[in-house]
């Protein structure tokens, strides 16, 4: 997971700022492939027979980090920030012939060290939707911090490791948000991928997705080597758990996805490209069909391709097609 975090990140702590109320919950939403869900295991989180099964809260293991130990450990900090003071340090030294003791010491000047008890907050992992193929889950410390107690900034900034160090992202939520407002906060992390030879676009695909198979590998190969004929300005591929889509981007409002996983049909999205490839197969057939077309992998299915890509050059959007 990503290094701990020296301070709350200002761009979190303008958030907050904007909030209307003032309890705030340290929390991550991440989008999860069945594949990658051994990932959080250490989490409790787990595949059964291809079911999610989901822990009951609680704390992270001690393992993750030094902020996950000190939850349930607590923790000594120096504190380097204050004068050291002098301590007397000692020791009995047997006195020699004698057969007896003495105590012997001296001074030195040291910093204070401070002990922190263990919080033992808890971590909670709660589905909030199914996406197609991708499970959107809410990972969440069980304390509520109020934004007006002195120690605010330093509370939070504890959490956020927690957070960090379990699943390499943190965030910060009011107290108050509800699973569909968790839900809305997830959106697709596009790479943008500049045109090159088909190796190379290859090479930086490969790079993002998780895990792809033999097969799929030789089959998002000849798609690209279609998708490299037409000349697109760049190559797109969607990142963190959407990574079931790549394809090739014309223009900003004409780009073209495979989906390596379906592999049957490759869709052309138009002016809400970004929204419409955040949907599953499933929800997407099931929308507004002028949103997009579809074209199946059938014989000429390039030709096809290549015609409403030269229609689009010509500043005008295909018309609307049946495959």
């Amino acid at each position: 997971m990503k290094r701990n975090l020296l301070k709350v990140p200002p761009t979190i702590l303008e958030r907050i700022k904007a909030f209307d109320q003032d309890d705030v919950v340290a929390a991550t939403v991440k989008s999860i492939r069945l594949e990658e869900i051994n990932n959080f295991s250490h989490l409790g989180l787990i595949v059964d027979n291809g079911e999610l099964i989901f822990p009951q809260p609680l704390p992270p293991p001690a393992t993750s980090g030094r902020y996950s130990a000190a939850n349930l450990y607590g923790m000594e900090k120096i504190r380097k920030d204050l004068p050291k003071v002098t301590k007397e340090f000692g020791f009995w030294a047997p006195s020699w012939g004698s057969g007896s003791y003495h105590y012997v010491s001296h001074d030195r000047e040291v910093y204070l060290r401070e002990f922190y008890p263990p919080k033992e907050v808890a971590l909670s992992v709660e589905l909030i939707e199914q996406r197609g193929e991708v499970s959107v889950i809410k990972f969440a410390i069980e304390q509520v911090i109020n934004r007006r107690t002195p120690n605010f900034e330093q509370e939070l900034l504890y959490n956020l490791n927690l957070l960090q160090e379990n699943l390499g992202a943190a965030d910060v939520f009011k107290s108050s948000t509800t699973l569909a407002d968790f839900a809305a906060t997830v959106q697709v992390d596009w790479k943008i991928l500049p045109p090159g030879s088909v190796e190379d676009v290859m090479a930086a695909l490969l790079q993002i997705r998780a895990s792809v198979t033999a097969e799929q590998r030789a089959v998002m190969t000849e798609r690209v080597k279609v998708l490299s004929k037409l000349k697109p300005e760049a190559f797109i591929a969607g990142t963190d758990g959407f990574m079931r889509y790549f394809g090739a981007k014309f223009g900003e409002d004409f780009v073209v996805f495979e989906n390596v996983r379906y592999g049957n049909a490759i869709y052309v999205m138009y002016e809400n490209w970004a929204a419409l490839s955040q949907r599953s197969r499933v929800d997407l057939l099931a929308g507004d069909p002028d949103t997009f077309d579809r074209i199946v992998h059938k014989a000429g299915w390039d030709r096809q391709l290549k015609g409403m890509v030269a229609e689009y050059r010509k500043k005008r959007r295909p018309g609307k097609t049946l495959f």
